[in-house]
């Protein structure tokens, strides 16, 4: 318990401290004893909260929803789609490539 002559610090010198809370060694009168202890309940719930979010996350079995995966995965599926582009544009290069060898091929036997 507090001396009865140390002040409030919420008060600004007006309240009598009745309470010094052992975390943050604050004097505090009755209504901001109850206050300070209210924010540190919040904080502490918040606290408990993201405790609770990083477990889940470091818990979590199933990595293919990281975002480094996903990446990969989207840089996969581009790859694959260009290769595939490339290919079948080839192809096609290819087809009337042999397509005009064997015209040349039929006009000279023709000519034979």
């Amino acid at each position: 318990m507090a001396s009865l002559t140390t002040p409030c610090i919420k008060c600004a010198n007006k309240g009598i401290g009745i309470f010094k809370c052992q975390g943050c060694s604050n004097v505090f009168c009755h209504k901001h004893a109850s206050e300070h202890r209210l924010n540190l309940s919040h904080q502490l719930d918040e606290i408990v909260h993201e405790h609770d979010q990083l477990q889940q996350l470091i818990n979590q079995e199933n990595n293919d929803d990281h975002p480094l995966i996903n990446q990969i995965n989207q840089w996969e599926q581009n790859s694959i789609l260009k290769i595939q582009q490339i290919a079948e544009n080839i192809r096609k290069e290819i087809v009337q490539y042999i397509r005009s060898q064997k015209g040349i091929i039929k006009n000279i036997f023709k000519k034979n």
